[in-house]
C-alpha cells in the first residue's frame, strides 16, 4: 500500500513538472521562428536559462505568468521579423492576452481556437495570410478581436461569432473577407465597435434584420469600401439605435435615398459620399432638433434640390460637394466651421456668406454658378483660413478687407471675371501663403510697394496670369524668399526680369508678356516654355531645353556625358597600363635575347643535336701570355683539322674548298640559368690548362667522344700578330667548354703553347651571315683572359648545315 501511494506521489509530481515547463518550453520554440528583433529586447530577453522558482519565465520581455502559466503576450510594434507559429502555443491554457499588433509576422491563425482562455486578441499590421480557422467559436471568453491590415487574410467569415457573446470589438478592416454582410451583423451580439472596412463584403445592409441586442449596442459602424447594394435600412420596422454615434458606408454601391435617421437618437459622424444616393438631401440632417450630427458628408453622389438654412448647433463639418444640388447659398450654417459646396449647381449672389457667422474656417464654393462680388463688410471672419471660389461668375473688385483676415492662408478666386487693382495687403499678409487670382480681369502693375516693411512675407504660391497686369516687375519681388511658384504669363508686364528670385522655385513662367534683357542666371533651369511665347526682346540662352521634355533629354544626355567621360578615363588608364605591360615584356624579350646573344660569345653551354657539321663559322682568341702546361702534351684531346688560308691582317676572309676531318669532343651537357652559366664559363676560362680534367675516350665519358667533321666556311682572324695555319689550328687538341643554339666554344692549345678560345657558328639557325657577323663583332670587343680572336664565317648564306663547333677558352 506504501508504495502505491509512493508511485501515485511520483507520477502526480511528475505531471506538475511536466505541466509547469510546458508553457516555458513552448515559448522557446515559438521563439526559433523570429527572425529579427529591431529594438533587441525580446530576443535578448527570451533567455532559456532565465527561470524563476515558480517554473515562470524570468524578466522575459511582453511575458507575464503566474503560478507557471503564461497568462500575457504583448509585443507590439517591436517590428519583429518571421513567423508566428500558433500551433506552438495551443498549450498556453492561461494565456488571455495576445497583443503582437504592428510586427512583420507572418503564418495563418490557425489552432487559434485551442486559446479557450483568451480575452483579448490583436494580431494587426501584420503579415498573416488564410481564412479565419474553424473553432472561433470555443473561444467565449473573447472580448476584443483586431485582425485589421493583414491585408492577405479573406475567406467567408465562419459562423462561430455567434457563439462570442462577450465579444465587444470587432475590426476586420483591410484584408479581404467576403461574403454576405448581413450573415455577419446576424451573428453579432452585443458588439460596440465594428470596422469591416476595405475588403470584399457583397449584399444590402439591411440592420433591419440584425439582432436587437446589436442594434442597440452598437456605437461605431464601419462598412465603407465594399461592395454593398441597395438601399439604407429598407426593411421595415426598422429598430432604434440608441447607441450609433459613427456610421461610415462611404465608397460602397448604395442608391435610393438618404434616410432622415430619426430613429438614430445619438449619431454625430454620419459618411455616406461616393456612392449613388439620390433624391433630395433631408431638411432633418441639417436642424437643430433632429440629430446632434457634427461630421456630416454626402459628398460624390447625386443628391438634388436645394439646401435651405442650416440650423443645427452640433454640425461643424458639412461636406455637400459634387453633387446636383441648386438653389442659392444658405443664409445660415450654423455653428459649422468647415463648409464644402463645390462642384454643384448653386447660384445667386456670394454676398449671402456675410451672414455666416464667426465660426467658419473652410468656405469651399468653386465649380457653381455663383455671382455677384465678394462683400466687403464681412470683418467677422476672423477665423477664416481658406477661401475657395475658383470657376464661378463673380464679378466686381476685391474688398481691400480681404487682406485683413489673421488666419487666412488660402484664396483661390481664378477663373471669376473679377477686375480691377489688386489689394496691396495681400502681398504682405501675415499668414497667406497661396494666392491665385489668374484667368480674371485684373489690371495695373503688381502692389508690392509695401513689400519692404514686412521683414518675412509668407506667399509662397502666386498665380496671376491671364490678366490685364503690366508696368514693370519690382524689385520687391525678390523679397518672396519662400517661394516654390510663380506664374506671371499673359498679362503685359514689361522691362527686365528681376534678378535675385529665390532658388526655391519649382514653377516659373513670364510667358506671354513684353519681358526684354538678359534671363537671371538661376532662372535659366526653365524649359522654354517659361519665357516663350511672347517676350521678343528677352534674351534667352541657346542652352535652355524648348520644354520639360528638352529638360530630362537634357539630363539624361549630361548623365551620358558623364558617363562617356568615365568610360574614357576608364579605358586611357586601362590603355595605358596595357602598353605599358606591352613594353616590360618587350624589354624583357630584349633582355633575353641579349642575354643569349652575349652568352654565345662567352661560351655559353647549350644542347646540341649530334650532327655533323659541314660548314661552319669560327671565331678565336689567342692567349697573349705564354703558359707553360707541363700536361698539355698529355691531356687526351681531339685536334681541329682544316685546310684554311690564313691572312694576317685583322680582318681578313676566306673560302675553303677542300674536305678535313677534325676529332672534336662533344659536351653533352643540360642548360643551365643564366648566372649559372656565367659561373661555369667564367671558372673554366680563368683555369689554367694543367689544371683542366683528363678527358678519358671512353663511351661511359659523352664528353670524351671524338667526331669527325668536315671544316668548312670562312676563317676570320682579330689578332694580325697572330701567325696560324688552318692545318696547325686543325691539329690543335680542343676541348668544348660551352654550346648554345648558335654553336659551340672550344678551348684549343697550339703548339706554341698558345691557348685559343674558339668559336664555331653554325649556319641556318644561327641565322645566317647577318647573326654570324653580329657574333663577331661582339666577339672582337670581348675581354677574354689570355686569349686572341679569330673568326669562322660560312660565305655559303642561310642554307640549312648541321651545328657549327667553337673551342676556345673564355676568360
Amino acid at each position: 500500500m506504501q508504495i502505491i501511494c509512493s508511485m501515485i506521489f511520483l507520477l502526480v509530481m511528475m505531471v506538475m513538472k511536466v505541466s509547469g515547463f510546458s508553457d516555458f518550453e513552448a515559448l522557446l520554440e515559438l521563439k526559433k521562428g523570429f527572425q529579427g528583433d529591431p529594438s533587441r529586447k525580446v530576443l535578448t530577453s527570451w533567455d532559456a536559462k532565465a527561470l524563476s522558482s515558480d517554473r515562470c519565465p524570468l524578466n522575459w520581455y511582453g511575458v507575464t505568468c503566474s503560478s507557471g502559466g503564461v497568462t500575457s503576450i504583448d509585443l507590439n510594434g517591436f517590428g519583429l521579423l518571421g513567423s508566428f507559429s500558433f500551433p506552438v502555443i495551443v498549450g498556453l491554457r492561461m494565456l488571455q492576452n495576445l497583443s503582437i499588433a504592428n510586427n512583420q509576422f507572418s503564418g495563418t491563425l490557425s489552432n487559434i481556437g485551442s486559446l479557450t482562455s483568451l480575452k483579448y486578441l490583436d494580431v494587426s499590421g501584420n503579415l498573416f495570410h488564410g481564412a479565419l480557422p474553424s473553432g472561433i467559436e470555443n473561444l467565449r471568453n473573447l472580448e476584443f478581436v483586431n485582425l485589421s491590415g493583414n491585408n492577405n487574410l479573406g475567406g467567408v467569415i465562419p459562423s462561430g461569432f455567434g457563439s462570442l457573446a462577450k465579444l465587444k470589438y470587432l475590426d476586420l478592416q483591410g484584408n479581404s473577407f467576403s461574403g454576405e454582410v448581413m450573415s455577419l451583423f446576424s451573428q453579432l451580439i452585443s458588439v460596440e465597435y465594428v470596422d469591416i472596412s476595405r475588403n470584399n463584403f457583397s449584399g444590402s445592409l439591411d440592420l433591419g434584420l440584425a439582432k436587437s441586442s446589436f442594434v442597440s449596442s452598437i456605437r461605431h459602424l464601419n462598412v465603407s469600401g465594399n461592395s454593398l447594394v441597395g438601399e439604407l435600412f429598407a426593411h421595415d420596422g426598422i429598430p432604434f439605435f440608441d447607441s450609433l454615434e459613427v456610421f461610415d458606408a462611404s465608397s460602397n454601391q448604395l442608391s435610393g435615398s438618404v434616410p432622415v435617421f430619426s430613429f438614430v437618437v445619438s449619431l454625430k459622424i454620419l459618411r455616406l459620399q461616393d456612392n449613388q444616393l439620390s433624391a433630395s438631401l433631408p431638411p432633418g440632417l441639417l436642424q437643430e432638433s433632429s440629430t446632434i450630427l457634427t461630421d456630416l458628408d454626402l459628398s460624390l453622389n447625386q443628391l438634388e434640390g436645394p439646401i435651405g438654412s442650416i440650423t443645427s448647433s452640433t454640425l461643424e463639418k458639412l461636406n455637400l460637394s459634387s453633387n446636383r444640388l441648386s438653389g442659392s447659398l444658405p443664409l445660415k450654417v450654423g455653428h459649422c466651421a468647415i463648409i464644402d459646396l463645390s462642384n454643384n449647381k448653386i447660384s445667386g449672389e456670394l454676398s449671402r456668406i456675410q451672414n455666416w457667422g464667426d465660426s467658419v474656417e473652410i468656405i469651399r464654393l468653386s465649380s457653381n454658378s455663383l455671382t455677384g462680388t465678394l462683400p466687403g463688410q464681412t470683418s467677422q471672419f476672423l477665423r477664416l483660413t481658406s477661401l475657395k471660389a475658383a470657376n464661378n461668375s463673380l464679378q466686381g473688385v476685391l474688398p481691400f478687407i480681404l487682406g485683413t483676415y489673421p488666419e487666412l492662408k488660402e484664396i483661390d478666386l481664378s477663373h471669376n471675371q473679377l477686375s480691377g487693382v489688386i489689394p496691396s495687403n495681400l502681398f504682405i499678409s501675415a499668414k497667406l501663403t497661396e494666392l491665385n487670382l489668374s484667368n480674371n480681369n485684373f489690371s495695373g502693375s503688381l502692389p508690392l510697394q509695401d513689400a519692404s516693411t514686412v521683414g518675412n512675407l509668407s506667399l509662397t504660391n502666386i498665380g496671376l496670369s491671364h490678366n490685364s497686369l503690366g508696368g514693370v516687375l519690382s524689385e520687391e519681388l525678390t523679397r518672396f524668399h519662400n517661394l516654390i511658384s510663380l506664374d506671371l504669363s499673359y498679362n503685359n508686364f514689361e522691362g527686365n526680369i528681376p534678378d535675385g528670385l529665390p532658388d526655391s522655385l519649382k514653377m516659373f513662367t513670364v510667358s506671354a508678356n513684353n519681358l526684354s534683357g538678359n534671363v537671371p542666371e538661376n532662372l535659366r533651369r526653365f524649359p522654354d516654355s517659361a519665357f516663350h511665347p511672347g517676350n521678343a526682346l528677352l534674351n534667352v540662352p541657346i542652352s535652355l531645353p524648348k520644354d520639360k521634355t528638352d529638360i530630362t533629354l537634357r539630363k539624361h544626355g549630361y548623365h551620358m556625358k558623364t558617363s562617356v567621360k568615365a568610360a574614357l578615363i576608364i579605358g586611357l588608364v586601362v590603355g595605358t597600363a596595357l602598353l605599358a605591360l606591352v613594353c616590360v615584356m618587350f624589354h624583357f624579350m630584349l633582355r633575353k635575347q641579349h642575354d643569349e646573344e652575349k652568352s654565345d660569345v662567352t661560351g655559353e653551354k647549350s644542347i646540341v643535336p649530334k650532327t655533323e657539321p659541314s660548314s661552319s663559322n669560327v671565331i678565336a682568341a689567342k692567349n697573349s701570355v705564354q703558359e707553360n702546361e707541363s700536361s698539355s702534351s698529355t691531356t687526351s684531346t681531339p685536334s681541329i683539322k682544316a685546310k684554311l688560308p690564313v691572312s694576317s691582317s685583322r680582318f681578313s676572309q676566306y673560302s675553303d674548298s677542300e674536305n678535313s676531318s677534325p676529332f672534336l669532343k662533344e659536351p653533352n651537357e643540360e642548360l643551365h640559368s643564366e648566372s649559372r652559366k656565367d659561373e661555369i664559363l667564367s671558372s673554366q676560362v680563368s683555369s689554367s690548362t694543367p689544371s683542366l680534367p683528363k678527358i678519358q675516350n671512353s663511351p661511359d665519358n659523352p664528353t670524351s667522344r671524338q667526331t669527325s667533321m668536315r671544316l668548312d666556311g670562312n676563317l676570320y682572324i682579330f689578332d694580325s700578330s697572330l701567325k696560324l695555319t688552318a692545318e696547325e689550328l686543325s691539329r690543335a687538341p680542343a676541348e668544348a667548354i660551352g654550346r648554345s643554339c648558335h654553336g659551340t666554344l672550344y678551348r684549343a692549345v697550339l703548339n706554341s703553347d698558345s691557348v685559343l678560345a674558339v668559336k664555331w657558328l653554325r649556319e641556318g639557325t644561327a641565322k645566317g651571315l647577318l647573326l654570324g657577323s653580329k657574333r663577331t663583332r661582339e666577339a672582337h670587343h670581348i675581354k677574354i683572359h689570355g686569349c686572341t680572336l679569330f673568326s669562322f664565317l660560312s660565305p655559303r648564306g642561310w642554307t640549312a648545315k648541321p651545328p657549327t663547333i667553337v673551342t676556345g677558352k673564355p676568360s
